[in-house]
């Protein structure tokens, strides 16, 4: 869904003088007990009796009883303690769905930027992965002082498909993202004269994403929507090269796929991920295939050990952004500056809105416009729905991430939008147990850094929640976090609040 395949170096602001002082007092001590708290992790987590936590740079240094005494204590009788969060399919550079670059719109922008970090953190995501990044923004990402810390995947593409089509025929060869768009042999005669196709090999292209820090492989199979239309997709062939030189270099491969071909395309070139769930059964197959087929695929995936990341609310937030009471909900309130919510709500904010609207008959009122996207979005929604309840009982992998934002949607917006996805898994019949090991141990072991998060365990990073109910015995247990515990720090959660 994303229109970019790369980010581009941005400059992030410092909060503002009073939110930056409450924070640093936030997070002075070095090191940090929490007594008699019940901890929950693992793959099988269950809710330990009260248990005392050390951390100590950073780390968890010991559980146990009576441990004794440290720099800052936190009597957490009664709470949960859980890993924190990961979400393995967020965007970070940009603010959702502002374009342009208007001066008077400076302010707003940085309190934005200055915020999204924050946003992750205060939905409970202490770790996030960008999966068209690049390794100076990410860098730039992981200097400020709250918020998740951020890895990256290497955007893999081929001339003239998704998403470099955007950028134009010559633009796509310009970009700094190109360095990792493969010679397609379909596509001999596209590439500029500089283009030298022995630096576009897979073997190259994984080299370079392995040199700059990537965690992973990002490729697509999408033939396009709205007015970008029958896109090139890559080869088998090329995408199995690929494949084979990211396991050399122990890089998971992720998929951009969301539709019946794309999922086959999955089978036969043997990618890790599937970083979407299945939208479209008929989108660019034969017209014998259909939805009775799905089930074998449901089953050749988990032969096959491809994950799958339903991000149902992907959908769910494309028609949200013309609910006209969006801006009433109070968690909004915590996730969007106030400032750019009073944005999004005027002309230049409502772009995107115009142009979904421009797909639906004229309407008397936004209520009766919302009700007729709703309507359209059913199809897919029941679709995609079906289908991870399908992988659900089959015992498939399901990984869990958000894709924060999928395109210009203000409704797609950083933390809040991880925290509805979790909703959208349990209406598939996913509990909540198999939702928090995949947030937490899953995706420690898809990102390969099970040794260093997504357990409460001695030695490992203490990125951490303190909750005030236990997550498996209700979701809404993650809108009581009380402290976010980031490297080690203690941080209340409402300092982390768009509303401070």
């Amino acid at each position: 869904m994303r229109h970019s395949f790369m980010s581009t170096k941005s400059r992030f602001v410092s909060l503002s003088v009073l939110s930056l002082l409450m924070a640093t007092a936030a997070v002075q001590a070095e090191s940090l007990l929490i007594r008699n708290v019940s901890i929950v992790s693992g793959d099988n987590p269950q809710a330990s009796t009260a248990q005392d936590v050390l951390i100590n740079n950073g780390k968890i240094q010991a559980i146990g009883t009576r441990l004794g005494q440290a720099d800052r204590q936190i009597d957490a009788r009664g709470k949960y303690l859980i890993p924190g969060l990961i979400d393995s399919h967020v965007h970070l550079d940009g603010v959702p769905g502002y374009k342009g670059h208007d001066a008077k719109d400076e302010l707003m922008l940085q309190q934005a930027k200055a915020q999204m970090p924050r946003s992750y953190a205060y939905f409970g995501f202490t770790t996030v992965l960008d999966l068209t990044g690049d390794a100076n923004f990410i860098a730039n990402w992981n200097s400020l002082p709250l918020g998740p810390k951020a890895y990256f995947c290497a955007p893999v593409v081929i001339p003239n498909g998704y998403p470099a089509v955007f950028f134009g025929k010559e633009g796509q060869f310009q970009l700094k993202g190109s360095q990792f768009m493969l010679y397609d042999p379909a596509q001999p005669d596209v590439y500029p004269a500089s283009f030298n196709k022995e630096e576009h090999s897979p073997e190259a292209v994984v080299a370079i994403a392995k040199q700059q820090g990537a965690r992973c492989i990002k490729v697509f199979y999408e033939t396009g929507f709205g007015a970008q239309r029958n896109l090139p997709v890559p080869s088998v062939t090329l995408m199995k090269a690929v494949v084979a030189q990211a396991k050399q270099q122990s890089l998971p491969v992720f998929l951009h796929g969301n539709s019946q071909a794309a999922y086959e395309f999955a089978l036969d070139s043997g990618v890790n991920t599937l970083v979407h769930g299945l939208w479209h059964t008929h989108k660019g197959v034969e017209p014998q295939h259909n939805h009775s087929k799905l089930d074998q695929i449901a089953d050749q995936l988990v032969k096959a050990g491809i994950a799958v990341q339903p991000t149902i609310q992907v959908l769910y937030g494309e028609q949200e952004l013309l609910n006209p009471a969006f801006f009433q909900n109070p968690q909004v309130q915590h996730a969007i500056p106030q400032s750019l919510i009073q944005w999004y709500q005027t002309e230049a904010g409502q772009w995107m809105n115009k142009e979904l609207a421009g797909n639906f008959a004229p309407a008397q009122n936004p209520a009766q416009l919302y009700q007729q996207i709703k309507q359209a979005y059913q199809h897919p929604l029941n679709t995609v729905k079906k289908m991870t309840a399908d992988l659900k009982q089959r015992g498939a992998l399901l990984q869990f991430g958000s894709d924060t934002p999928s395109g210009p949607f203000y409704s797609q917006f950083p933390g809040i939008n991880g925290r509805w996805e979790m909703d959208r898994w349990l209406e598939t019949g996913l509990s909540l147990s198999q939702l928090f090991s995949a947030m937490t141990s899953g995706n420690a072991k898809a990102l390969g850094m099970d040794h260093q998060i997504g357990l409460v365990a001695v030695g490992l990073d203490a990125d951490l929640l303190l909750l005030n109910s236990n997550p498996l015995q209700d979701v809404r247990a993650y809108d009581e976090i009380e402290w976010v515990i980031l490297k080690g720090k203690a941080v209340e959660r409402s300092l982390l609040s768009a509303t401070q």
